[in-house]
């Protein structure tokens, strides 16, 4: 077994075989402890392992910041020692150290062998019904967390295990403390972060979740409730700053590589020899018989990489100006990789993003860009209508859309480009597609302007047809969002 050292496991980054072997410090002396599988990785800073020490399955948390290694370590510990101040469940800290060159902490804590977390939980559950019981169990633990004065900035399912019927809360590192329980100002505003996590499809269990915290941590009022689903939409805008700053850079989920004439990223579970033959030259993939569009500005095309058919969308340069104009702008393939991330985010079914790629001069000016799309079968919506091929009713349709135009307002985004043929319905489930002009916009006076455009385009969709009467009352409805 290979044994690395701290300076080893940063120069490695995410790549970082295993098992491998770590020197640490005990009563007994220095120990080779053994590394069966990394959790997770954050270049540079900590990883967070499985191993065994003490004839046990344990956890390990690696501290390996040259020059903040123990501020990192200690802001665990404090956190750990809050949530056992507290009495708040949580895995018992076995044994504090460092590596035997003192230049890593490491940190072995009790692992919850037959546990699993909340947000596990939440994804495997089968039923709306299921998922509204994790919920309770995450909200009940948030507010046992307040009434001991203690709460996380980024409270989120991973963050909470269940096992033997109890919840356990993880992550020390996150735990801030006021000694006291907290005020409403502070219980509501993070009571609304941890909601604002999921798709926007939970909101309406809403009131039964607040009501839920109430009984477990009094003090709220019914003017408390009141306003509480508009906090939870603020903390979702939030969150979705927040995220959006981290899709153009490598991350437990999408892979970011960057040199002299590209720039790409995409999702690594689709990571594969072929996927690198796709990156280094996304042309050969282009066959003129998949072609499902030819235009000037793009080319469309439906590409197969190991067996599995993608739409892949390439953006092409119309001439020398229109080189100049796009040199300095992010592509619209970013903005299509950014956009579906965002729906996705919100719960909104759009085609999975899984890879975008710019061609690139020196580093920073860009030439044509790429985006790679799942691809779904069926017709489009306005090619559905047409051709009577729809297996939902009018109303159906029209309830579908005025979900989708509330949650466009709730969190300010303008499509662009609201054809009929931009939609798609599958086991009534409308997906939202072609997202290169959608914008999520930081005003409501661009938003209420741009909106306006995309419900007129919407009403152009169905002039003269049976739907015409209900879309006309659905616009008159959205246009006072």
């Amino acid at each position: 077994m290979t044994s690395f050292s701290s300076a080893d496991l940063i120069s490695m980054g995410r790549h970082i075989p295993t098992p491998f072997g770590i020197s640490v410090e005990t009563k007994q002396g220095t120990v080779e402890l053994k590394i069966d599988s990394l959790l997770r990785t954050v270049p540079g800073k900590r990883l967070v392992a499985l191993s065994t020490w003490q004839n046990r399955v344990v956890i390990v948390k690696i501290f390996i910041s040259s020059n903040r290694w123990k501020r990192g370590m200690l802001k665990d510990i404090a956190g750990i020692n809050r949530l056992k101040q507290g009495r708040i469940p949580s895995p018992n800290l076995l044994l504090q150290t460092t590596t035997s060159d003192k230049k890593a902490g490491v940190l072995i804590i009790e692992y919850l062998r037959q546990g699993a977390s909340l947000a596990t939980l939440f994804d495997e559950a089968k039923s709306e019904e299921s998922k509204a019981e994790i919920l309770e169990m995450g909200v009940k633990a948030v507010a046992d967390c307040h009434q001991a004065g203690l709460w996380q900035n980024d409270s989120h399912l991973d963050n909470f295990m269940l096992c033997a019927g109890i919840v356990y809360v993880l992550d020390g590192a996150d735990i801030k403390s006021k000694g006291s329980v907290l005020d409403i100002n502070t219980r509501l505003k993070n009571l609304a972060m941890f909601l604002a996590q999921f798709p926007v499809s939970q909101d309406k269990h809403w009131r039964d979740l607040f009501d839920q915290y109430s009984q477990q941590a009094p003090g709220l009022t019914i003017d408390d409730a009141g306003d509480f689903a508009g906090k939870i939409i603020k903390a979702r805008r939030k969150r979705l700053n927040a995220y959006e700053r981290k899709l153009t850079r490598s991350t437990t989920a999408n892979r970011c590589e960057q040199g002299t004439n590209f720039f790409y990223i995409y999702d690594r579970s689709i990571h594969s020899p072929e996927l690198d033959r796709f990156i280094a030259d996304p042309d050969s993939f282009i066959i003129e018989q998949q072609l499902l569009k030819d235009g000037n500005s793009s080319t469309v095309a439906m590409v197969k990489i190991n067996e599995r058919n993608y739409v892949l969308k390439r953006y092409n340069i119309k001439g020398f100006w229109h080189g100049i104009s796009r040199a300095f702008r992010p592509s619209r393939a970013h903005h299509s990789w950014r956009n579906a991330s965002v729906l996705e985010m919100l719960g909104v079914a759009t085609a999975h993003p899984y890879l975008y790629l710019e061609e690139r001069v020196f580093w920073l000016f860009r030439k044509r860009a790429y985006f790679l799309c799942e691809y779904i079968e069926g017709h489009d919506l306005g090619t559905a209508w047409e051709k009577q091929e729809l297996e939902i009713s009018e109303n159906e349709i029209v309830a579908l859309f005025r979900d989708l135009f509330k949650l466009m307002a709730d969190y300010r985004i303008s499509h662009g480009d609201m054809k009929a043929t931009n939609f798609l319905l599958q086991d009534k489930e409308l997906y939202v597609l072609d997202l290169d002009a959608m914008v999520r916009n930081r005003s409501k006076e661009n938003f209420t302007e741009k909106f306006s455009k995309d419900l007129e385009r919407f009403r152009k969709n169905w002039v003269g047809t049976s739907m015409e009467p209900e879309v006309e009352t659905l616009l008159e409805e959205a246009a006072k969002y």
